[in-house]
C-alpha cells in the first residue's frame, strides 16, 4: 500500500515535520556513526554503499541479489572513487582521500589497483551490518508512523 503526501497536512504540520525530519537525520547518522571512530568516516562508509550499490534500485533483482546476506555479484557493483566519495559527503579531496587510505589500512575498505573503492567481500554481510540496516528500518519506520499520525503523509 503507498504511502502519500497530504499537502493540506504537511502545510498544517510544517514545523513538526521540520522537526521531525531533523530527528530523523540525526538518529539515522547516530546509527551509521556507531562504530566507526567519528561523523566523517561514518559518511564515507555510507558514500561507498550508496554509490557503488545505487544501481541495483534501478533494474529487477532476483530473490538472492534481494537479500543483504548474499554478496553483490562484481559486475552488478558501481565505480566509486575518492573524487566521488568527496562530492558525496562534502568533504574536500584531500580530506576524504587521507580518510580513505584510514579506513583501507584498517581494513574496512578496499583500493583496487585503479583507484577504485570498495567494501571487502563479506563486510556488508556481517551481522552487524545486518542490525544497523535494521535499526535504520525501525528509525523510518517510527518517523513514517508518526508522520501519518501528525496527517502529513496517508496511506492510499
Amino acid at each position: 500500500m503507498p504511502v502519500l503526501l497530504d499537502s493540506a497536512g504537511a502545510e498544517a504540520n510544517s514545523r513538526l515535520t521540520a522537526i521531525r525530519l531533523t530527528v530523523l537525520t540525526a538518529r539515522l547518522m547516530e546509527l551509521w556513526r556507531r562504530g566507526t571512530r567519528d561523523t566523517d568516516t561514518a559518511m564515507i562508509l555510507v558514500a561507498v554503499a550508496a554509490i557503488t550499490t545505487e544501481r541495483m534500485t534501478r533494474q529487477p533483482l532476483t530473490p538472492e541479489q534481494r537479500r543483504l546476506e548474499n554478496p553483490v555479484p562484481p559486475e552488478m557493483i558501481g565505480t566509486c572513487n575518492v573524487s566521488s566519495i568527496a562530492a558525496a559527503t562534502g568533504l574536500n579531496r584531500e580530506t576524504a582521500r587521507r580518510r580513505v587510505n584510514a579506513l583501507v589500512k584498517d581494513g574496512m575498505l578496499i583500493r583496487s589497483g585503479k583507484g577504485e573503492i570498495y567494501f571487502p567481500d563479506g563486510f556488508l554481510q556481517r551481522p552487524e551490518a545486518l542490525q544497523l540496516i535494521r535499526r535504520l528500518l525501525e528509525t523510518v519506520v517510527r518517523f513514517v508512523n508518526d508522520q501519518e499520525k501528525d496527517g502529513v503523509l496517508r496511506l492510499a
